[in-house]
């Protein structure tokens, strides 16, 4: 009979211990009510992170400034803090928390929809990295200054802004590579045509001689490639000065070479806003006898035995019967030269302006709705871990699985995204993540109808609650901890995928570094609940900002974008175990009673006030001061705060938990000891 009741104690107490390690796993595994957790936490991360990280580079190609992303954002956070209170009370008036839910999921694939329609206040589109210029003999009759016959005439069709610095100079040199040589054809009117031929009516009306099919096509004009170098010949007049004849010399071969050339252009003559024509001063050729050296004074040479290059002209009348608007091209023997925008033009994209004003607000009212919504989720988190912690399982499995969900479908989205992107555009075309989120949260909606939660509303009495909760000096800590890493963590959120852009970086290598932060976490995850009984939480978030203290540092110097993958595998440690941590300490200082309150309060914390102090203040340094030196005062906030909360641990923590283990231990003895007892009357007495 004894042995019986042995049994049976023992018994009892196997139950109520919480299984460990791979016991664990497997156990969490096996429960049928914690399935439908796994699926949804799967599905609703997945959705963040095929949207959210993009939604930055979203609001920039609408033609946002820093200022405008980060008051939205600013604003937004005050709706993530409120966001759970609001819906918890909707959801204690409704009744039914699975249809509140499902109604959550289903508005915010709805809404993401509704992003789409937003108009662009402003767009960019990138000029040429080269632009092409026709390098000939200007007319007889010319205008330019100095005299000059050679002259440099711009075929492309996008506008250039000469840089200013060269603007104050009369004559400036520029690096250009001379390509190959032939007709350029313009297209003229045919006013413009008659004054040129009335004065040579020996030339023919019609002829088009020695071209090939067009090679390029420009905004006015046509290029047909004819096999021919240009020669330039020097030599002294009677007054001392070298004078540099031009020719045409024939290309047995009939193929180019191109030529470094450096040009001297005058960019204050009036042909230059007029015409699109530089008048070249200077030239020097790194190519032939003359290489290297400085010529000018130029003159139209000899090709064959009666043609001058500034003289011939080739027009085709392109009339038809009955057409008054006819359009005439005039050809000439020019060579097509390459120039680098940068190196002469200051504008390096069209900016096109709509209405800025009505994109910013329309934008704000659905991203005010959108993190109502958003904030929901708490409640979600919360009565998870609630019913994780009353069957015995591990929230950190349950999340890993969220972060599977992440690696597999935030590449996918970043795939898209450069496949859809137009090739003119700055920034990406964000579309495929907004339907991405809008099927997968459309599938949670379905999904959460399913699910057998119990709802746990944040506060009885919100403002009694929270001051109860307040006065747990450790929970205090873990809020304000929670708190700096949704600022750090919450800049990069946003920003870094922008950061990642500036120096390279593609959509498809975006959603390839958040993959390999998601792979790298899952491990961690697997032993999340021995690595918190082995370090104790405080030591896991210390560890945690030492990591992200490397990893801000080293993205301040970064400048290879795929050195991302490195840094963020060191996120999953900085962030996502963090996370994590955040949410198991948070559960283990409160009761089953207030679970939901203490998760809402450190949510809203979070990402609530943290990111949205993290994206709106992110905004005003970037803007300040760049990228590179606001990851570097955020690395400078996460070194501060994990050595702050390291010696709290240490001077506090430590001792407070070394007397709170030794208190429970002798009352376990005395227990101990009173069963004992207990069990020899009882034994005693049956006997």
């Amino acid at each position: 009979m004894a042995e019986t009741n042995n049994n049976k104690r023992v018994t009892f107490r196997l139950k109520s211990e919480k299984k460990k390690g791979l016991a664990l796993l497997i156990y969490d595994l096996k429960q049928p009510k914690l399935i439908p957790v796994k699926l949804l936490t799967f599905i609703i991360l997945s959705g963040v992170g095929v949207l959210l990280p993009f939604t930055t580079i979203h609001m920039k190609s609408l033609g946002m400034t820093f200022k405008e992303v980060g008051a939205i954002y600013g604003v937004s956070s005050i709706a993530a803090i409120l966001s759970p209170f609001i819906i918890g009370l909707i959801a204690d008036k409704l009744g039914n928390f699975k249809v509140l839910m499902s109604a959550v999921h289903a508005l915010l694939g709805i809404i993401a929809l509704l992003f789409l329609t937003v108009p662009a206040g402003k767009t960019w589109h990138f000029y040429p990295d080269t632009m092409t210029f026709a390098l000939g003999c200007s007319d007889s009759n010319s205008d330019y200054l100095n005299s000059a016959s050679l002259s440099l005439t711009d075929l492309d069709s996008n506008p250039c802004q000469v840089q200013s610095n060269w603007i104050r100079g009369n004559l400036n040199n520029i690096s250009v590579l001379l390509e190959e040589c032939g007709y350029v054809c313009y297209d003229q009117p045919s006013d413009v045509i008659k004054e040129v031929i009335e004065p040579n009516q020996s030339l023919p009306i019609v002829a088009v001689k020695n071209v090939v099919l067009p090679k390029m096509e420009f905004r006015e004009a046509v290029f047909f490639p004819n096999f021919w170098n240009l020669d330039m010949t020097c030599s002294p007049t009677r007054i001392g000065q070298d004078v540099c004849v031009l020719n045409r010399q024939n290309n047995a071969s009939e193929t180019s070479t191109a030529v470094n050339t450096t040009l001297g252009l005058d960019f204050f003559s009036e042909s230059v806003n007029a015409k699109g024509s530089f008048p070249v001063t200077w030239m020097i050729m790194e190519d032939g006898a003359n290489s290297g050296q400085k010529k000018k004074n130029f003159q139209c040479g000899t090709y064959g035995a009666d043609e001058k290059l500034h003289q011939t002209v080739y027009f085709k009348d392109s009339n038809q019967a009955g057409n008054n608007r006819a359009v005439y091209q005039f050809c000439r023997p020019q060579c097509i030269v390459r120039i680098n925008r940068f190196d002469l033009c200051s504008d390096m994209v069209r900016e096109d302006v709509f209405n800025p004003q009505l994109t910013f607000w329309l934008y704000m009212g659905l991203r005010l709705i959108f993190d109502i919504l958003l904030g929901g989720l708490d409640l979600f988190v919360g009565a998870s871990v609630a019913l994780v912690s009353e069957l015995g399982g591990d929230y950190g499995f349950q999340r890993m699985f969220g972060y599977i969900g992440i690696a597999v479908f935030s590449p996918i989205s970043g795939v898209l995204i450069d496949q859809f992107s137009e090739d003119d555009s700055i920034l990406g075309n964000t579309r495929p993540a907004f339907y991405l989120f809008a099927g997968l949260f459309g599938t949670a909606a379905v999904g959460m109808l399913t699910i057998n939660l119990d709802f746990k509303r944040p506060a009885e009495n919100l403002l009694s609650d929270v001051k109860s909760l307040l006065k747990n000096v450790e929970l205090d800590l873990l809020l304000i901890v929670a708190f700096v890493s949704g600022i750090c963590n919450g800049h990069g959120f946003y920003y870094l995928f922008l950061f990642l852009e500036e120096i390279g970086g593609n959509s498809s290598l975006m959603g390839l570094s958040t993959t390999f932060q998601c792979l790298t976490v899952i491990p961690l995850l697997l032993f999340s609940d021995r690595i918190f009984r082995k370090l104790s939480h405080p030591n896991v978030q210390v560890i945690c900002f030492a990591v992200n203290v490397v990893r801000l540092i080293g993205y301040s110097y970064l400048h290879n974008p795929h050195l991302c993958l490195l840094f963020e595998s060191l996120d999953a440690i900085s962030w996502n175990f963090a996370r994590t941590s955040h949410v198991a300490y948070a559960n283990q200082l409160g009761t089953t009673s207030t679970v939901a309150s203490i998760q809402g309060l450190l949510g809203g914390l979070t990402f609530g006030l943290g990111f949205g102090v993290g994206s709106s203040g992110g905004s005003l340094l970037i803007g300040a001061y760049g990228q590179r030196v606001t990851f570097r005062i955020l690395g400078g906030i996460s070194f501060i705060t994990g050595l702050f909360y390291f010696l709290f641990n240490f001077f506090y923590l430590r001792p407070k938990n070394t007397k709170t283990m030794e208190s429970a231990e002798a009352v376990n003895q005395n227990e101990m000891v009173s069963e004992t007892i207990s069990s020899l009357s009882s034994n005693g007495g049956s006997s």
